[in-house]
């Protein structure tokens, strides 16, 4: 499978995919979403894999989504929300049926903190920064709302999304966040260890049990028309505009 914007390796029982579009900070695309869903379903598919880690190049996990083209990047946020298409690369990674773990090798911010939020685990470098944007942008963190107040608390997921404060990877662990902080050279050495770790339990045992604690995760049809009405309006195109013009915006509450 020839992947553009993604790379897809295998060593012993785990995939890696990382986020491969270090020009652009590896946002997320729709050709992007479309690759880490074709990548899943191919780990899914090889019974030889037990793990999928998903990570970033070039000392970046993810910017967020691609706004850059914006039409595109709605077209991937409205996919992503459909749990009921079979399409959804945000279901792929949530359902996958073997543990993912998030190497947070930088900062993962806006649709890409969502990315690492939807892993099972997360694992972060020391300098690595966590932050959910998408409201500075004009829009909203569809994934954020479903889950982050079940991770942090409702007051402290509120704060993070109404603010969208970047918190750096020991704030994100004191608050629930995330489940370990490492010197970036040992980030994929304790990947290693949390999967040795996770080895020990019966793989079916350890499928049910995240299918369990996953059954609470709904909220995608009020989510998907929240982010429906806010990309019609006019702050959601000025916040567009704002960052690729690099000027701050003038929200008009329209």
């Amino acid at each position: 499978m020839d992947f553009q914007t993604i790379l897809y390796e295998t060593t012993e029982d785990c995939a890696t995919i990382t986020l491969n579009r270090p020009e652009r900070k590896n946002a997320i695309s729709l050709e992007l979403s479309t690759e880490v869903g074709m990548a899943i379903d191919k780990a899914v598919a090889d019974s030889a894999i037990s793990f999928v880690v998903l990570t970033g190049s070039g000392g970046i996990f993810s910017s967020g989504a691609d706004f850059s083209n914006p039409e595109k990047a709605i077209t991937m946020i409205r996919q992503e929300l459909d749990a009921a298409s079979g399409t959804s690369t945000a279901i792929k990674l949530i359902e996958c049926p073997k543990p993912v773990i998030a190497a947070v090798n930088g900062h993962a911010l806006g649709h890409g903190a969502e990315y690492a939020l939807m892993c099972d685990l997360i694992i972060a470098a020391e300098h690595a920064e966590f932050g959910f944007i998408g409201p500075i942008r004009g829009v909203t963190c569809p994934y954020a709302m479903i889950r982050l107040a079940d991770e942090v608390g409702r007051a402290k997921a509120k704060e993070l999304v109404m603010t969208c404060e970047r918190i750096p990877a020991h704030e994100a662990l004191r608050i629930g966040l995330i489940n370990q902080v490492v010197p970036i050279e040992s980030l994929m050495e304790a990947v290693d260890v949390m999967k040795a770790k996770i080895r020990r339990a019966a793989p079916l045992a350890v499928k049910f049990t995240k299918e369990a604690i996953n059954q609470g995760l709904g909220g995608y049809e009020f989510s998907a028309r929240v982010f429906e009405g806010i990309i019609q309006s006019k702050d959601a195109f000025e916040g567009a505009m704002a960052f690729m013009e690099k000027r701050e915006p003038r929200w008009s509450n329209e």
